[in-house]
């Protein structure tokens, strides 16, 4: 009876968790040992053919982001001019299902010359590869996932396995943490959620609507307006931050003074208060070296959608809105 496509793929994803459960229990001192041997090198080289090259460049990937120093090298390029890297402190990780890739085992050959140790990650126990190795990683003896058992399937599941345990241990022996994940990550999520800090996302130089305590309340129509961001910065005459007018207190003034052009922007400030009788609403400052998440997180606790970021001595250097950080992707 003919399988049904549906069956075949379910058979295949059953068959690739079996190896990789039976591949979980082969790790043993041999893996440590691997690792104490990758650890100190300067640089791994990861090669492989065909399917198992495209393992070997997720590999060098994947430990190259998580703090060990990697290099996908073709094993064919590599005996035409890219030897030129490989010094003692280099060491291989060399991939091949058979253990008997000739192309493979003339780049080891090579290598051994040139460079430190080769591990080899292969299935197979008495191959040449498992000779040249100083540490062989061995992969069980299952066949090829699908109806004609020769697509490599199950054994590049397996290498990839393989590489992602030795990338994990490294990542923890060497003790990487979330924030150094980001150093080399600054585009992503995490990147940005650990690295943007305040002073990368305000507004600041031209930008910054700023305006004396004594000037005009014209001068301070024409700096709101002209810098769009629904509120100016009000400074004392030594630079020091006074308060903040924005857009609503624009039309508090306009509904209680008939004519608040006579008034100077110290005067505008003290009588748009939403009452004559509150206090001032505290100005809610922060330093441009916090973190931009946590900026964010001040926000949403005060309900508010703009801080004032200022130096050492409380000038105003800069403003941070909440629509900043939303387009960042900070949310």
């Amino acid at each position: 009876m003919k399988k049904k496509p549906l069956d075949i793929a379910r058979q295949v994803v059953a068959d690739e968790a079996e190896a990789l459960r039976r591949l979980a229990e082969t790790f043993d001192g041999g893996f440590d040992a691997t690792l104490e041997t990758v650890l100190p090198a300067a640089q791994v080289i990861v090669s492989g053919l065909g399917k198992s090259g495209i393992v070997a460049q997720k590999i060098a990937a994947s430990l190259t982001s998580t703090g060990t120093p990697a290099v996908y090298m073709h094993p064919v390029e590599a005996l035409h001019g890219d030897l030129g890297i490989v010094t003692e402190r280099h060491c291989l990780i060399a991939l091949s299902r058979s253990g008997n890739t000739a192309e493979v085992l003339r780049f080891v050959e090579h290598f051994r010359r040139l460079g430190g140790p080769v591990i080899g990650i292969t299935q197979g126990r008495e191959s040449r590869l498992a000779e040249l190795s100083r540490h062989m990683l061995l992969l069980p003896e299952v066949p090829e996932a699908g109806p004609l058992n020769l697509a490599p399937t199950t054994s590049c599941v397996m290498m990839l396995a393989v590489g992602d345990a030795l990338a994990m241990a490294l990542l923890h022996a060497r003790g990487f943490e979330a924030k150094d994940f980001a150093q080399y990550h600054p585009e992503g999520t995490l990147g940005r959620r650990l690295l943007l800090r305040a002073e990368d996302l305000m507004h600041t130089g031209d930008e910054l609507p700023l305006v004396r305590a004594d000037d005009s309340f014209e001068h301070l129509l024409v700096e709101i307006t002209r810098k769009q961001l629904g509120l100016t910065l009000i400074c004392e005459a030594d630079g020091k931050l006074l308060g903040t007018f924005t857009d609503g207190d624009l039309r508090r003034i306009f509904s209680r003074v008939p004519n608040p052009r006579e008034l100077n922007v110290h005067k505008a400030h003290a009588q748009s208060r939403r009452s004559s009788t509150a206090p001032p609403v505290p100005i809610s400052t922060v330093s441009g070296l916090l973190p931009a998440v946590e900026c964010l997180r001040i926000m949403r606790k005060s309900q508010i959608t703009s801080l004032v970021v200022v130096d050492d001595a409380d000038k105003p250097v800069g403003l941070l809105r909440l629509m900043d950080l939303l387009a960042a992707g900070l949310a």
